[in-house]
């Protein structure tokens, strides 16, 4: 990682124009910062930022070391429909994917927490690691919390930029001994994130949390599967491995600083923290050939001329040790001539965002959901789609209407699986983890 961040640091940083920024094709990682509406009402009012980072293929002859530590539970339920069989399958294909000089570490977690390789690098014994839960037997109850921590503190031993580091947590029911309450859960996974450590989380089944499972990734800074039948587990694993062994750069986020009386409302579908005029929006790790994109609800006071909105900078690391890679600026023009406002409007920018809003609106059926109110999840679905319906940009060519397009049909996917299935946990569960993919574009 080291050789990465030095390349990239001596890189000169472009010129700024207007939200957006030119890139050389050799620049390993750009971000730009358009608005649907560059030029705007002098009178000010709501607009959407939209913010792209993308990342080209990094060649390497072998990829960076792993700091990995495996969390499994163990607990009595995972005995049903042979899901500790498929998890025991699933980890010896992901043993075969890593190499000498990785670090592993493994535990096993039911109302007892249980270290079964303690973090170290492997050696002679990769072979031998593949028969090392062959012995694990569903038990008790589910102590979650004391897995995770335990998983954490075993990768931290070895944590650095030297390395990949991340955790995987499985787990196929609620936390129900030590540690429950979710916000602690995610103070957990937030203070080892400032060590570079991600967790990703693998719910198997449907009695599982999967409102904690995806919060947790987020703060971790890594990614949310929902597996509803085990046999999934061995694919699902191996794609999480790729993923990992793809790292561009680690603990990524952006940084905007705001101008005067510029007012942000959300930052759809990702938690932020706001410093006076200073906002931090954590995107976890960066994949090589990735792109992530965010949209940003602002408030825009009156004025006149052209201003800057924003300035922004993508960052790697700890936001006290941070390393600035790239920085943008985003400017809209206000104007007072109706005919121009609407001629320059970014529909492609326009669509990202109505989309965006869209799956919010997907998040406030969910929580009807978890209410019990099927009524009004079914009234934000509605609401969802007449969002997308009524966009202006449903009408334009190329990729930005296909994808309004798409999105419309996802929605009315899930209003009629709503009707048709009567199982709730899975209707909730499959409709939240589809809606996460779109939001995250994973």
């Amino acid at each position: 990682m080291k050789n990465i961040l030095l390349f990239i640091a001596v890189l000169s940083v472009p010129a700024l124009v207007s939200g957006m920024i030119f890139q050389r094709q050799t620049q390993p990682v750009s971000v730009t910062g358009k608005f649907n509406y560059p030029v705007i009402s002098e009178r000010g009012g709501p607009v959407f930022l939209h913010i792209a980072i993308s990342t080209r293929m990094h060649e390497r002859s072998k990829r960076k070391p792993m700091n990995l530590s495996i969390v499994i539970d163990r607990s009595g339920s995972m005995g049903d429909r042979h899901k500790l069989e498929y998890v025991k399958e699933a980890f010896r294909k992901l043993v075969r994917q890593l190499h000498y000089g990785d670090i592993l570490s493994v535990v096993v977690y039911d109302d007892r927490v249980t270290v079964l390789r303690p973090s170290a690098m492997i050696g002679d014994d990769l072979r031998r690691l593949t028969s090392l839960i062959d012995d694990v037997e569903p038990g008790g109850s589910t102590n979650l919390g004391g897995g995770l921590l335990e998983s954490l503190n075993q990768a931290d031993h070895y944590a650095s930029n030297e390395y990949i580091n991340r955790v995987i947590l499985l787990s196929d029911g609620l936390a129900n001994v030590g540690v429950t309450d979710p916000a602690e859960l995610n103070r957990m996974t937030k203070k080892y994130r400032r060590h570079s450590i991600a967790v990703s989380t693998m719910g198997v089944g449907l009695e599982y949390n999967e409102n904690l499972m995806m919060s947790l990734a987020e703060s971790g800074g890594g990614n949310y599967y929902f597996i509803e039948h085990p046999n999934s587990l061995v694919s699902i694993v191996r794609e999480e491995m790729n993923l990992a062994s793809s790292v561009f750069a680690q603990n990524a986020f952006i940084q905007l600083h705001l101008g005067h009386d510029i007012r942000i409302d959300e930052v759809i579908g990702f938690k932020f923290n706001r410093q006076d005029n200073i906002i931090s929006i954590p995107v976890g790790d960066l994949y090589s050939n990735d792109i992530r994109e965010l949209t940003i609800a602002l408030n825009l006071p009156e004025g006149t001329g052209t201003r800057t909105i924003v300035t922004g900078e993508l960052c790697f690391g700890d936001s006290d040790l941070k390393k600035i890679v790239r920085r943008f600026s985003s400017s809209v023009r206000y104007s007072n001539n109706g005919f121009e406002i609407e001629k320059k409007h970014n529909l492609d920018i326009q669509a990202k965002a109505d989309i965006a809003v869209s799956t919010k609106k997907v998040d406030e059926a969910m929580e009807a959901m978890d209410n019990g109110n099927t009524n009004d999840a079914e009234r934000h679905l509605v609401e969802a789609e007449s969002l997308l319906k009524s966009s202006p940009a449903l009408s334009a060519f190329g990729a930005s209407g296909d994808q309004l397009r798409e999105q419309i049909n996802r929605t009315a996917s899930y209003r009629q699986t709503m009707k048709d299935t009567s199982d709730l946990r899975k209707v909730k569960k499959s409709i939240q983890y589809d809606n996460y993919k779109a939001q995250k574009r994973k």
